[in-house]
């Protein structure tokens, strides 16, 4: 790795340590000067191996060193990371004003935007029940209004935990009389997110909020209800960049008028698995299993069409899989044969 060495620095240190984050693995290296006939006042030729496997977009910064943060790509099993430039010396022109060293961030992985997803968004077709064709398409997102670095979390710094999310699920009869949706749930939410201790069996993060679900719809195909629930997250690193997280959504229902008996086909929690490679294969399971015995399941298996992966973003074939009761909020007490639809997806 090339290291650009600020121009306050009088010499260059025999070995430096650079930190690695990515796809839930971090490391921090050693760093070893080489010896070099180049004669380039501003760059030297420093060499480590990470102890931990990385795969996909990684983040790297010095530590105990005042330098940038940047994106490396780990692209195969045996080139841990490509070697890219820190460079510093900009850097250096800053620092002299001020006496907080800055750093400049690239997004990375772990450093959400304000706006980011939140379910997959996704479109896929299959064999409906009632006239031949379907399809079932969803967009979901989040938004975090109060930047961690802004002014208003500078007073408040809890307020950067919050987020609004939104989710819309349709179901489309392309098959029907001219092609009606069948039913569309509308979930917006109110949650705050904090980190968790990550020792022993406690999660490694929580998540508190309230939603609200809908159809929109009038008259007896009227269906609503507003939940409060926990949802904390535990996460398992494996080798070559997979990753395990278990993060089931346990809730309590506000309101269920429209609804009344949906405990008896929800129940009290959404028991979710997520695991795979953010950069190749990633399966995701949830099950439902109401009071009186009634269940439902979905699985979802996505594959990368598109090299270029960031934050859970991309291009992904997505094969989707469901069983059960309540595929829409209209439709909550009535059980469909397993669901078989394929499409692409844009986040996962």
């Amino acid at each position: 790795m090339q290291i650009i060495k600020p121009n306050s620095n009088e010499g260059w240190p025999q070995v430096i340590q650079l930190s690695l984050t990515g796809a839930g693995v971090s490391d921090e290296v050693e760093l070893t000067l080489q010896e070099s006939s180049d004669e380039n006042p501003l760059g030297r030729i420093y060499i480590g191996t990470p102890r931990q496997s990385f795969a996909g977009v990684v983040r790297a910064t010095l530590t105990r060193q005042s330098s940038n943060t940047i994106l490396l790509l780990a692209n195969t099993e045996n080139a841990p990371v490509e070697t890219a430039a820190l460079q510093a010396e900009e850097l250096d022109k800053t620092a002299a004003s001020s006496n907080v060293a800055p750093q400049v961030v690239i997004a990375a992985p772990g450093d959400e935007p304000a706006l980011s997803p939140e379910e997959p968004i996704y479109f896929v077709f299959g064999n409906g029940e009632e006239h031949g064709a379907d399809a079932r398409f969803q967009i979901s997102f989040k938004y975090r209004p109060f930047e961690p670095k802004g002014s208003v979390a500078q007073y408040a710094p809890f307020l950067s935990n919050l987020y609004f999310s939104y989710t819309q699920t349709t179901l489309w009869d392309i098959g029907g009389d001219s092609s009606p949706f069948r039913d569309t749930s509308y979930r917006p939410g109110l949650f705050y997110r904090w980190a968790g201790s990550s020792h022993g069996l406690f999660p490694d993060s929580w998540r508190l909020g309230i939603e609200h679900e809908s159809n929109g719809q009038g008259g007896v195909d009227s269906r609503s209800l507003n939940i409060a629930y926990l949802r904390p997250s535990w996460h398992m690193e494996f080798a070559n960049g997979r990753r395990l997280t278990f993060s089931p959504k346990i809730y309590a229902y506000l309101d269920k008028d429209e609804n009344p008996d949906i405990q008896h086909y929800r129940g009290y929690a959404d028991w979710q698995l997520r695991y795979g490679r953010e950069d190749g294969l990633m399966v995701t399971g949830l099950y439902r299993q109401g009071t009186k015995g009634y269940a439902s399941g979905q699985l979802d298996i996505s594959y990368p069409l598109s090299d270029r992966i960031l934050s859970r973003t991309g291009t992904f074939a997505h094969l989707q899989l469901f069983s059960g009761y309540g595929e829409t909020l209209l439709d909550y007490d009535k059980e469909r044969d397993t669901q078989i639809r394929l499409g692409i997806s844009v986040t996962r």
